[in-house]
């Protein structure tokens, strides 16, 4: 499926790994602080948030996308993005 740009690496740090799971769960429990503006200085970016949206791309960031980098992670699947919209 298609895009140029690389799925994941929701830390924007080129790994994919279970702190990008974190990141995701953070950004949505704690917007505030985690969130695209949040205050935290390790809080998500907008790319971040473009690239975590793996499961049904296109939708946005959910707790699914981070239930498919573990997924991922534990080689579950083959590939991301799992799904698309």
């Amino acid at each position: 499926g298609g895009s140029l740009r690389t799925f994941f690496h929701y830390g924007c740090d080129n790994e994919v790994d279970l702190s990008d799971v974190v990141l995701i769960m953070q950004s949505l429990a704690n917007p505030d602080k985690y969130g695209v503006d949040g205050t935290d200085t390790h809080h998500i970016t907008l790319q971040g948030t473009a690239n975590g949206d793996v499961y049904q791309n296109g939708t946005g960031i959910t707790a699914n996308d981070a239930t498919s980098i573990q997924r991922k992670l534990l080689n579950l699947i083959p590939k991301l993005p799992e799904s698309y919209k």
